[in-house]
């Protein structure tokens, strides 16, 4: 796919359609600035004072760009999925329909939380090198299903040291209502991957309700939930890099301005290759298609060993990044 810019708008602002572009009018100080619909993957409105033109959330929707909404905190409290920009169908939702209480689905959740488990890992290497090999040795371990739950193992393993790293006054994850600096810009990071994760998705004509590990009826976004799992330690290293660099105290807009321009601009390897976050999570999303039609294949998520013999697919070239303010 061709777009493949986020969007984030913190001021007052008016979006229209001029000449086939999206127009961002900033009433402040009378401008304006212009982008192609088909360059855009996410916007984030992070103001109460964003109008949107129905042409612009039908052009949105229509090149498969993700709109998220935050709350007064700053913190993404909706996502807005476009519908219909498949070529696929029903076809691929039929499939995973077929597999869900099959022992494949087992197989591909340990998959995902092993490479979840090695991003971990990954992330380690930057404190704790001892923790890193202990949570490589955990990896090692992930039964089909999780069914000796490692992935929860791993987590009360990874994340103290995490913390104590940073000099965090807590040890641990906090989720909703989070108030420690540390917790809200991972809560933040991870919004902006799950948008990012649930476009891939969603842009691949799979249903996100079917989920592969998350099956929880109350969710419609049990598939991007799973999926987001191994890319998470992107958001990690990214918030551990910023608060350890820069040494800030809280979570404020130069936080969010470095989150989205970091993230972005990280690698991810899969099967031996570099690529970057839109890239990487297109392809695993294509491996997983591809695991419907054949289960014997496995998914292509980042960290995990090359297979031998085989080479990665070569993908389009690294993407670009724009804010906008």
């Amino acid at each position: 796919m061709a777009n493949n810019h986020i969007i984030s708008i913190e001021r007052e602002a008016r979006l229209s359609v001029d000449l086939g572009r999206l127009k961002i009018c900033f009433p402040s100080d009378n401008t304006a600035h212009y982008i192609a619909f088909i360059d855009i993957a996410v916007v984030i409105a992070a103001h109460p004072q964003i109008t949107f033109s129905l042409g612009v959330l039908r052009e949105l929707a229509r090149t498969g760009a993700v709109i998220v909404t935050t709350d007064e905190k700053f913190m993404p409290c909706a996502l807005n999925i476009p519908l219909g920009i498949n070529l696929e169908g029903a076809k691929r939702a039929h499939s995973q329909a077929k597999f869900f209480n099959s022992q494949e689905r087992g197989i591909w959740w340990a998959q995902i939380v092993r490479a979840k488990i090695l991003g971990q890992a990954k992330s380690s290497e930057l404190f704790n090198k001892t923790l890193n090999e202990k949570l490589a040795i955990i990896a090692k371990k992930v039964m089909p299903a999780d069914k000796d739950c490692m992935e929860a193992y791993a987590a009360q393993t990874y994340w103290p040291e995490y913390f104590s790293a940073l000099g965090c006054s807590v040890s641990y994850r906090e989720k909703q209502g989070a108030s420690e600096p540390v917790n809200i810009a991972l809560n933040y990071a991870y919004a902006v991957l799950r948008a990012i994760v649930a476009r891939g998705l969603a842009s691949a004509g799979l249903c996100l309700n079917l989920g592969v590990g998350h099956c929880r009826k109350d969710n419609p976004f049990n598939l991007v939930d799973d999926f987001i799992e191994p890319f998470r330690f992107l958001a990690d290293i990214t918030v551990f890099d910023i608060f350890s660099r820069c040494h800030y105290k809280e979570f404020n807009s130069e936080v969010k301005k470095l989150i989205l321009s970091e993230l972005l601009k990280t690698s991810v390897n899969i099967s031996g290759r570099e690529y970057r976050l839109f890239q990487a999570v297109d392809f695993s999303v294509n491996s997983f298609c591809v695991s419907l039609e054949d289960p014997r294949r496995k998914l292509l998520l980042p960290n995990q060993p090359e297979s031998p013999g085989k080479k990665a697919a070569q993908i389009t070239p690294p993407i670009q990044f724009e804010y906008e303010t």
